[in-house]
């Protein structure tokens, strides 16, 4: 009975440990190395003209968001942070990234420096791997982070042509009138 109780213990204790969150963010902090890795190697392809950068950012992105579960934000900010463009960053992960909150994205990029529009335009351009937008001008609109400039995400409406005036009306002719 001592033995079930001690071996029961241990066993509670272990379970305890594996699950805490520093346990799990340490766990999860497992992708990091790789995905710089693969950031800096893509650097290397570019400079060498093999790839592009949005081609190197897709693959990173995919790997680290949809098979290593890294947050969006964390990739996000590894990314910018080793000088690739903030809009192909954002527009990855949300085409790459599954289900990621706007709102809580938006927030960490305008906290990471990355200019609003340039948020909202990748969120509008980014497309899922079906070819569909990923985010509807509803969700855009509503999205809280992105009222405070209003709806940037719009496009621009070209200019209105001239105004047409119509051809003057032909003069009444009277009953009396010779035809």
């Amino acid at each position: 009975m001592k033995n079930l109780f001690l071996t029961s213990l241990f066993l509670i204790i272990g379970i305890g440990f594996f699950v805490s969150p520093g346990f799990a963010e340490e766990n999860n902090k497992a992708w990091v190395p790789e995905y710089i890795k693969a950031l800096q190697e893509g650097k290397a392809m570019i400079k060498s003209g093999g790839l592009s950068e949005e081609t190197v950012l897709a693959e990173a992105v995919k790997q680290a968001i949809v098979i290593n579960n890294a947050p969006a934000y964390q990739a996000m900010k590894i990314a910018v942070d080793l000088k690739y463009d903030p809009y192909f960053v954002i527009k990855n992960i949300f085409s790459h990234g599954g289900d990621i909150d706007l709102n809580q994205l938006c927030l960490y990029a305008t906290k990471y420096g990355i200019n609003k529009l340039i948020f909202i335009k990748a969120s509008k351009d980014a497309v899922s791997p079906l070819g569909e937008p990923v985010f509807s001008r509803d969700e855009l609109a509503q999205c809280k982070c992105m009222q405070e400039i209003g709806l940037g995400y719009h496009e621009p409406v070209a200019e209105m042509p001239d105004a047409v005036t119509p051809p003057p009306k032909p003069a009444q002719f009277s009953k009396s009138s010779p035809t």
